[in-house]
């Protein structure tokens, strides 16, 4: 199964880069998006070696984890595509989920509910009905937890490609200053509110280059499990993303404030 995901994953990323490498940024988009999905798979592979309710599972359970976990951006070649030829936006998650559903190796509930929901807030997948009318309570167990090691996966590699890659893939995650509504060098209030919430930032109120970063790291409110929080910490993201915070408004102490308030979220989390 795990074999055969990766070939999907290079198939769906070749088709997209056909159609989409005469534009500098869509180029760049589709190769982050496999640099990516392979990060977040080793994010993973960090998370299910070292969290406890991964214990003693089957290979045959880990290796289905891994694949939920490699596929989560399946649709995102198809999403960037459509964008660059049409001007048309997809939910990834949701096209996703409904693609590998097509795929009898991969139709599984435990890939396809996690997918479909990895990009929303949590209670859009605790709605659902599909999770909702499972009878089965290990089996529910099983899809929440996949549900959770993928949000994690993902933003720790995401958290990485920003910090550490900074000069080839930060335009695809923070808008340039002509891109976005207010061009000054500020956190808006609405946006510092909402963070201080600890909660992450709802992409609507974001109207400057620092509001477009803060939210992206207010996803560290969504972090689900204690090793997660270690391979951040190992990684040293946090540090590392408040410092790429500087490049966009000049209130020190602010930016202080709200480094340690996610440090003692997450420091929670832990303990």
């Amino acid at each position: 199964m795990l074999k055969n995901a990766h070939i999907l994953l290079k198939n769906e990323y070749q088709k997209c880069f056909e159609k989409v490498k005469e534009d500098g940024y869509y180029a760049c988009f589709a190769e982050e998006k496999l640099h990516h999905s392979l990060q977040v798979l080793g994010a993973g592979n960090f998370i299910i070696r070292h969290e406890s309710w991964f214990a003693n599972k089957t290979q045959d359970f880990i290796d289905l984890c891994k694949t939920a976990v490699l596929l989560h951006d399946i649709a995102r070649f198809e999403e960037i595509t459509v964008r660059y030829l049409r001007n048309v936006k997809i939910d990834h998650g949701e096209e996703g989920a409904k693609k590998l559903k097509l795929m009898p190796e991969f139709n599984d509930i435990r890939i396809t509910l996690p997918i479909k929901h990895h990009g929303h807030v949590k209670e859009d997948f605790y709605r659902d009905a599909e999770f909702l009318n499972i009878k089965d309570t290990k089996l529910a167990d099983e899809v929440e937890h996949i549900f959770f090691l993928i949000r994690d996966a993902d933003k720790i590699a995401n958290f990485n490609i920003v910090c550490n890659e900074r000069e080839k893939f930060l335009p695809v995650f923070i808008p340039q200053k002509d891109e976005v509504s207010d061009q000054r060098s500020i956190i808006t209030p609405e946006v510092k509110d909402d963070f201080l919430r600890c909660k992450t930032v709802n992409y609507a109120l974001r109207r400057t280059q620092a509001d477009h970063c803060l939210a992206f790291i207010s996803w560290f409110f969504d972090i689900n499990y204690q090793s997660s929080v270690v391979f951040c910490e190992r990684l040293d993201l946090i540090n590392k993303m408040f410092d790429g915070l500087k490049f966009y408004q000049n209130d020190e102490n602010l930016a202080q404030d709200l480094k340690n308030l996610v440090i003692k979220y997450l420091t929670n989390i832990k303990s």
